[in-house]
């Protein structure tokens, strides 16, 4: 993507020491002001990176649960546990998993202390269909961090077993999802 060899981009790190942004070098052709933001999916049986120019981005990657969910709601909001309710049994663990994933990376995205507030985070009502908007709680939205109180999220093709959710502090025109079986990578 950048054209050039790894060790000529410098990476800048998060408080958790992980990449979250790189500047490209003078020969990539980007504009000396651009910079690379990527996030990585840690899935440890295929590990997924997303990368976006010049917009943070934030990715979770989660293998779907087997067995009972009854604990597994407690982060959720009521209207997302209504419809999670709502949905045949075969389908409730993808669309739990979902949802997961979406407040995941909307959390990831906002920054440090967000786990506390996922169950305030509706992942549904603003992407029923996959692609759309998460309103932030007023106490990460005040945080400021990488977002401001909106964040976009978009559903990702992660395979039959898999979900994927990649969220960014404004409307992307397209994402870049790396696999590590298919190294051409695939937009979407």
């Amino acid at each position: 993507m950048l054209h050039c060899p790894a060790d000529g981009i410098s990476l800048a790190r998060d408080d958790f020491g992980r990449p979250v942004s790189a500047r490209p070098p003078a020969s990539a052709g980007w504009p000396p002001d651009a910079r690379l933001f990527l996030a990585v999916g840690d899935d440890a049986d295929r590990p997924l990176l997303a990368l976006a120019r010049d917009l943070p981005v934030a990715l979770s990657v989660h293998t779907v649960p087997r067995g009972p969910l009854g604990e597994l709601l407690l982060p959720f909001t009521p209207l997302e546990r209504a419809s999670l309710r709502q949905l045949p049994a075969a389908d409730r663990a993808r669309q739990l998993t979902r949802l997961w994933a979406r407040k995941e990376a909307v959390l990831r995205l906002a920054g440090r202390g967000g786990l506390a507030v996922a169950d305030e985070i509706d992942a549904l009502s603003g992407a029923p269909d996959g692609d759309g908007t998460v309103l932030l709680p007023p106490s990460l939205a005040a945080a400021g961090g990488a977002c401001g109180p909106v964040v976009y999220v978009r559903d990702l093709p992660a395979g039959p077993d898999r979900v994927a959710c990649v969220a960014t502090s404004a409307p992307a025109r397209g994402v870049r999802l790396w696999d590590a079986d298919s190294p051409a990578g695939a937009a979407r």
